[in-house]
């Protein structure tokens, strides 16, 4: 055996190991990291079990091995931190002793290579995270200089690019939190990969920030990125069903680096006010907020005394009547005044829709169809959008 564990040790990554033990041993062999992902296997790993392990990732986290019984797997931890899986393609019992005896000695060079990997992988993450920082906060003093730093990590920073911000909706244990962001960012950076080169993604503050490079003449719009990341985000939630809800935010496009710090602040704003229209799944651009953008610097209490001023007759009349009213006037604003899209979404006739209108005319002593009428009403709901958010 001390031939064998020398040519393992010898071997300097897993694909190597891999092959030193199945070249003794006849075991085919397959590596999982923590997330699931496929490190490396032996050529005559069968796909159906590569398929089945696949399938229940779950039940590898509970250590639930019930679903491999052909399998034999070994939890790959150093301590008590799970680093990934090795697995062969037989069951324990079947093993002859020597081929056990190495096939462990495999999973501890194993742990310590995939521990080793990830330390590297910390340092460098750490020192990227902190350029990156620096740039969405503007904490640099030269442009030219942070282009040429750029460069090092193999990012183009002399080009437009957009800023988007991804937050999960719910709110979540900050070790889960740690764990499902870290699986949104793989499943996003292998969706968006296939759109854009290179695109840039980094954890900060509960958050996923993703940068696009835009050299497209003319440049997308926030519509057709907010497009893009409509198909991404039903691609992730295809591929990721148990991925919690989350909404994203768009922000300008700017094109010196020295203003992605206000993209990113504008991403972050459209976020934040977005959730006052779709509270979970939504995907909000900046230069969509319109009137939001101006009542999110308006004190709370000055706009519940404007929203319940203006609506005040139609908030009692539904109170007394046991009516909705006032949500049949939100909906009608939201689908921008249309009667098709506004009775659709509540489930009523588009003629139904014209006399609940009318009738809210009636309450409010209004016509609607005056412009600054609409104004008014249209500002007033959307504070109190706001104001029951906050309140």
């Amino acid at each position: 055996m001390e031939k064998e564990r020398v040519e393992l040790w010898q071997a300097e990554d897993i694909a190597g190991k891999l092959a030193v033990v199945h070249n003794y041993t006849g075991l085919e062999l397959v590596v999982l990291d923590n997330l699931g992902d496929l490190r490396g296997k032996t050529a005559g790993f069968r796909e159906e079990d590569y398929s089945l392990l696949r399938r229940n990732q779950q039940a590898l986290q509970k250590n639930d091995l019930v679903f491999f019984e052909n399998l034999t797997i070994i939890p790959l931890k150093q301590e008590r931190q799970l680093r990934g899986w090795l697995a062969a393609d037989r069951p324990a019992d079947t093993m002859t002793e020597e081929a056990d005896c190495l096939f462990r000695e495999l999973s501890m060079q194993l742990t310590f290579l995939l521990w080793h990997e990830e330390e590297i992988r910390s340092i460098e993450r750490k020192h990227r995270e902190q350029f990156l920082y620096d740039i969405l906060y503007h904490n640099f003093s030269s442009s030219e200089e942070v282009i040429r730093m750029g460069r090092f990590w193999n990012m183009r920073l002399e080009k437009p690019h957009h800023v988007v911000v991804v937050e999960f909706d719910q709110h979540i244990d900050v070790d889960k939190h740690a764990q499902l962001l870290a699986e949104l960012d793989r499943e996003w950076m292998r969706v968006l990969s296939a759109r854009f080169v290179q695109p840039i993604l980094m954890l900060l503050n509960m958050q996923l920030i993703i940068l696009f490079e835009d050299d497209r003449e003319p440049a997308r719009s926030q519509g057709e990125l907010a497009a893009i990341m409509a198909d991404a985000m039903a691609k992730v939630k295809e591929d990721f069903p148990t991925i919690l809800p989350f909404s994203i935010g768009i922000g300008r496009l700017h094109y010196s680096v020295s203003e992605i710090c206000r993209s990113f602040q504008e991403a972050r704003q459209a976020l934040s006010l977005g959730r006052f229209r779709q509270p979970e799944n939504g995907i909000t651009c900046y230069e969509d907020l319109g009137v939001l953008k101006l009542l999110s610097h308006i004190r709370t209490e000055e706009l519940d005394d404007f929203a319940q001023e203006t609506l005040e007759a139609l908030i009692a009349y539904d109170s007394h009547n046991d009516t909705d009213l006032l949500r049949t006037l939100e909906i009608y604003f939201q689908e921008n005044e249309s009667l098709s899209l506004a009775a659709e979404k509540l489930f009523i006739h588009a003629n139904t829709l014209r006399n609940r209108l009318k009738k809210i005319e009636s309450i409010l002593g209004v016509e609607l169809n005056q412009a600054d009428v609409r104004v008014r009403f249209y500002v007033a709901c959307q504070a109190l959008r706001i104001t029951r958010q906050i309140m």
